[in-house]
């Protein structure tokens, strides 16, 4: 999984009518897609495991975005919520990822008003 933050951070941005989580995820899944334009429910599809969505606003509610700025790999993730969130090592770095948009986007989104 390759996400170029600044893009989409852009991108949710650009999204000013959706949260920065919902705004975040449709951000990633067009990356992931390589399709332009998504709604959210077309965004959740296309990561194929709702569940990606539900851990990715359960992980911008409990972290930081210092904590989520760390790396995610599939030797540093939290197994205890992989299994409870039902997700693999990669699902769960998606989610991650989402949420560290999220927190970034929301910061921006601070700086501009």
């Amino acid at each position: 999984m390759s996400i170029d933050r600044n893009r989409a951070v852009q991108r949710a941005l650009d999204l000013a009518d959706e949260s920065p989580l919902d705004a975040a995820t449709i951000a990633v899944a067009e990356q992931l897609t390589r399709k332009d334009n998504l709604t959210l429910e077309e965004a959740v599809d296309a990561l194929k495991n709702n569940q990606i969505a539900e851990l990715a606003g359960f992980l911008t509610e409990t972290k930081t975005c210092k904590e989520l700025e760390i790396p995610c790999d599939t030797s540093g993730v939290d197994h205890r919520q992989m299994v409870e969130w039902e997700v693999d090592p990669q699902d769960y770095c998606v989610a991650h990822e989402i949420a560290l948009l999220a927190h970034m986007t929301e910061r921006r989104r601070e700086n501009l008003d």
